[in-house]
């Protein structure tokens, strides 16, 4: 994958296989301690020890559609080629959180990518009845939730085209301007 956009989209494909209703997506761009972490929670279905094993093996898959899982190995495989770290929890029918972390400076670490792109498609996933990205830049924060848009669309679907524009923009522009503060 060439970016982190797109390990997004993919991680939290695992989340809704495992009936997630709800997941959380953190971005940490902590310029300071040269780390760029992304975490993942969800309310799933979880694992059991067994199973969390076996997720970073690319031969493991619960999926019926093909014999191989290359999400969650390739983004361990990216985090320890840029010198971070990866963290996978999880507990059965309690949900699971992964922590990506990857050296902010270093030449492997893939870039943010379109994560307006990204983020959208889940935030009109019907499977989703909560979703929360928030994006960090040093001690600065971007927060968005679906519950809250949904509040002040009052009955709008977020997937009318002025809003869709609108809303890809938004995040776009709230990321853009928190790189900008100081």
């Amino acid at each position: 994958m060439n970016d982190l956009s797109l390990y997004l989209l993919d991680l939290v494909q695992n989340s809704l296989s495992a009936n997630a209703t709800r997941v959380d997506i953190v971005i940490e761009e902590a310029i300071e301690s040269n780390q760029l972490r992304m975490t993942i929670t969800d309310n799933g279905d979880g694992m059991d020890e067994l199973q969390l094993k076996k997720t970073v093996d690319p031969f493991y898959t619960t999926r019926t559609s093909r014999a191989v899982g290359l999400g969650i190995p390739f983004i361990k495989m990216a985090c320890e080629l840029a010198d971070g770290s990866f963290e996978i929890t999880s507990q059965k029918n309690m949900g699971t959180k992964l922590i990506a972390t990857f050296d902010y400076y270093h030449i492997n670490t893939p870039p943010l990518g379109n994560l307006e792109e990204s983020v959208y498609p889940l935030l009109i996933h019907p499977q989703l009845s909560e979703l929360t990205y928030m994006h960090v830049y040093h001690q600065t924060s971007f927060k968005l939730e679906k519950s809250t848009i949904m509040k002040l669309l009052d009955g709008v679907p977020m997937t009318e085209g002025v809003i869709m524009q609108y809303l890809i923009t938004y995040i776009k522009e709230s990321i853009a301007q928190l790189r900008r503060l100081p």
